[in-house]
């Protein structure tokens, strides 16, 4: 398990996609080149980025990116006893956690019930001071198996 460089990986994101672009994209209907720069496959390993999350996520799409996702995992599963996980989080704020409460709960029991022992490592990128105490919240769902095996990165 290898942690990589942020530069590496998310940089181009950054880049080439602001806030803008990504709300042009969803009012054009565009919403499988967000998805696809959302959540992808990269090596075997899963990449999530918060910042299209933001943009997509409603209550209206809720299910829909939870298909999407339990799709991304069930495709790297196939060739894989294991899941690897980076989550670039960079732009989340309190108000976003607040927001996405209830869905981000219920999603890792989700999770935690479908994918057992599945998780390998997650790593987590570009963290706000905040997230300490979102991971606070969220490890009260997650068992200490699990919570072991995040890692945020600086």
């Amino acid at each position: 398990m290898e942690v990589i460089e942020t530069n590496n990986m998310f940089s181009e994101i950054e880049d080439n996609n602001n806030s803008e672009k990504i709300i042009e994209k969803i009012k054009k209907g565009e919403l499988n080149d967000i998805l696809n720069k959302f959540c992808f496959i990269d090596k075997n390993a899963i990449i999530i980025n918060y910042i299209y999350f933001k943009y997509l996520a409603t209550e209206q799409t809720y299910s829909f990116i939870l298909i999407y996702i339990t799709n991304i995992i069930d495709t790297v599963l196939l060739n894989n006893n294991e899941l690897i996980i980076y989550i670039n989080t960079k732009k989340l704020t309190l108000f976003d956690i607040d927001k996405h409460k209830i869905f981000i709960q219920n999603i890792s029991c989700y999770f935690q019930e479908k994918y057992p022992d599945k998780l390998r490592k997650c790593y987590v990128y570009n963290a706000p001071f905040v997230f300490k105490h979102f991971f606070n919240i969220m490890s009260a769902f997650i068992d200490k198996k699990t919570i072991d095996k995040i890692e945020l990165v600086k």
